[in-house]
């Protein structure tokens, strides 16, 4: 059996992305869980998750490039013949340093403000704060642009399009990102006063009434 060196540095740049890709699955579902939960209690493990998982993207990025940059090493001796300057490479680089630019300015200081939040709430009804940083828009927008614009890099290293149609597909990409976040935010139950205490009937209008 003949194993060529660019075989497995493939393998490692795509299993790197796998993992970049579950851990992005990971954050989208605990968004999901942050802006729906009623109660603190409901979010806590999720929160200690996101917050473990989010230091680990720079180190997926990095690992990213110099993977990649050594798979354009070794590129120049195959009969494809590419390098940093051909087109859908050097736009796959630009794309995954705006998507660490956004995740560090954007989203590590917002996940890091919701934990915080979260952390310090007493078990009991989610507080108006923690509701407002787990439904930001920009939040939202940025975590799907990011994982979406990602895709759009995977696609163009698949398919290796000519020149400048490889900005193309990050860029749809990202623009669906946002509009799959807009609806998701749409779609969350909006907020009808206190959740009942877990194992305890909610009051119906009668026993308030009843109550008095």
């Amino acid at each position: 059996m003949h194993v060529e060196t660019a075989g497995v540095v493939l393998f490692l740049h795509i299993a790197v992305a796998i993992v970049a890709f579950a851990m992005a699955g990971v954050l989208h579902s605990a968004l999901q869980v942050f802006g729906r939960a009623r109660r603190v209690e409901e979010v806590r493990t999720w929160a200690a998750v996101a917050h473990r998982i989010e230091p680990l993207f720079p180190v997926m990025a990095l690992l990213l490039l110099g993977l990649g940059a050594w798979l354009v090493h070794l590129g120049k001796n195959t009969d494809d013949k590419f390098s940093f300057s051909t087109g859908w490479i050097l736009t796959a680089i630009v794309v995954l340093v705006v998507v660490e630019a956004i995740g560090g300015a954007v989203l590590a200081p917002r996940g890091k403000k919701l934990n915080g939040l979260i952390a310090a709430a007493p078990d009991g009804e989610v507080t108006d704060e923690i509701r407002a940083a787990a439904r930001d828009p920009l939040f939202w927008d940025m975590a799907h642009l990011t994982t979406f614009g990602f895709l759009g890099v995977v696609f163009i290293m698949a398919a290796k399009p000519d020149g400048a149609w490889a900005v193309v597909f990050p860029v749809v990409g990202a623009v669906l990102g946002v509009v799959l976040s807009r609806w998701q935010l749409r779609s969350l139950p909006a907020y009808d006063g206190p959740a009942a205490v877990p194992g305890q009937r909610a009051q119906s209008p009668a026993d308030t009434e009843a109550a008095r």
